[in-house]
């Protein structure tokens, strides 16, 4: 990896020296870089911080005392309820009204319960009042879409007051109430809709970066294992333009051509961008606070679905994936690199420092049976067409909540997160904890 030997520099005590590299790539694969991974919520905030440049004196100035930066969880929800009315091709006034409403009814935390435990999610929904399933209304992009669905029926919407709209939705005890988030909301919608997802051009330069798969997997790469050991950004931008300097990140240097230390400053903003977004985005989606809770106390298992979940997006590929990552897979999956979904749990029990054989038949014997009332994040869950029989188990998944898992499911799809269904139900064949 072209940045190890100077992150080896400042890793010991937050900056002392290590000038072992082989050191520095046993951390990436194991050990104390897994164990700080295993909160996903905790990489993804380190991330987003390297956004910015490490501490700016700026001049005092007066802020209310009301206003708090949104947690990268609030900006990632905002995303959803904006990219979930953008899809069903509303006009921007639609993603504000929502938008105000879920900072009113939760300040955009998908966990908040309200009305003694019968109203939940960004906007508060009753599940009695037709709204759908607890698992429903607290699925941010779900909740989204039935809350846009009665707003289209209020006649003349567009041109109402948006606490008007807002209170014939939500019939609030506190009809004023949104009014006063609708600036707010508007700010997000602003600067999350035009904010775009790919590189962009430096405000100083005017000069575009753009970075070839490879060199941006390789600072992606420095960039997880820096934020994760608590490496300072200023670091890692050294070390990026040592690298630079001696040669390497070849598609950075024909792309821009600012001073070496404005390119590495970039290069890190720029990644780190990328890489905030998507962590914040599939964490939103698929981890509630409770969910990462119970995530920090589970152990190796935390490690494990720590690992899975970093992989979603990843191909389907029979026979794919194994211990050291995703791989081309045999038969129908030989010309596809990613995973089938034991190859995906091999490899995230193997961050976990466990091994389980690359095969349902090994890995339902690979460590103690639990009982589905005792499941905890990273469990192995395993269905078969006939449950009593372990001959015949197909599938193997990685329990997240009880309710939801990620699995890699079939030809043609990608890794992804899964609910259980009726026929999940009845293929359940039982749960196993590695090591």
């Amino acid at each position: 990896m072209i940045l190890e030997a100077g992150l080896a520099k400042a890793i010991a005590a937050g900056g002392g020296l290590i000038s072992s590299i082989a050191l520095i790539g046993g951390m990436a694969g194991g050990g104390q870089y897994a164990t700080t991974t295993a909160d996903p919520d905790r990489l993804a905030s380190a991330v987003c911080a390297y956004v910015r440049k490490e501490p700016k004196p700026a001049p005092p100035r007066k802020r209310s005392s009301k206003t708090i930066s949104p947690t990268p969880q609030q900006m990632a929800n905002a995303r959803i309820i904006i990219s979930t009315t953008q899809g069903l091709g509303l006009p921007p006034r639609a993603a504000i009204i929502a938008l105000a409403t879920a900072l009113q009814e939760s300040k955009l935390n998908n966990a908040t319960i309200g009305d003694d435990g019968r109203a939940f999610g960004l906007f508060q929904q009753h599940p009695e009042y037709g709204w759908g399933t607890q698992a429903q209304v607290t699925n941010p992009r779900y909740a989204t879409q039935t809350f846009l669905s009665r707003l289209v029926k209020i006649k003349n919407w567009e041109g109402k007051p948006l606490t008007a709209v807002a209170q014939a939705i939500q019939r609030s005890a506190f009809p004023n109430a949104y009014a006063k988030h609708e600036t707010r909301a508007q700010r997000l919608s602003t600067t999350l809709a035009e904010r775009p997802a790919k590189p962009r051009t430096s405000r100083k330069t005017g000069d575009t970066l753009r970075l070839s798969a490879t060199d941006f997997n390789a600072v992606r790469g420095s960039l997880e294992l820096a934020t994760s050991l608590g490496v300072p950004r200023a670091t890692l931008v050294a070390d990026i333009q040592e690298a630079l300097n001696a040669g390497k990140l070849p598609s950075a240097r024909r792309s821009a051509k600012p001073d070496i230390g404005q390119l590495a400053e970039k290069i890190v903003t720029t990644v780190a961008e990328r890489v905030c977004d998507e962590l914040s985005r599939k964490i939103s989606e698929v981890l509630d606070p409770e969910t990462l809770a119970a995530i920090r106390t589970s152990g190796r298992g935390a490690i494990a679905l720590a690992a899975a979940l970093k992989m979603i997006g990843v191909p389907y590929s029979w026979g794919g994936g194994g211990p050291s990552g995703p791989s081309f897979g045999i038969k129908h999956g030989a010309a596809t690199k990613g995973f089938d979904c034991s190859g995906l749990a091999e490899y995230a029990w193997a961050k976990a420092g466990v091994k389980i054989g690359g095969h349902t038949s090994t890995q339902w014997n690979a460590g103690a049976r639990i009982p589905r009332s005792q499941l905890k994040p990273g469990d192995l869950l395993f269905f078969a067409t006939n449950p009593n029989n372990p001959a015949t188990i197909h599938h193997v998944v990685l329990n997240i909540d009880g309710k939801q898992y990620v699995h890699a499911p079939t030809t043609g799809s990608k890794v992804q997160i899964g609910h259980w269904t009726a026929t999940r139900e009845v293929e359940y064949a039982g749960a196993v904890r590695p090591g």
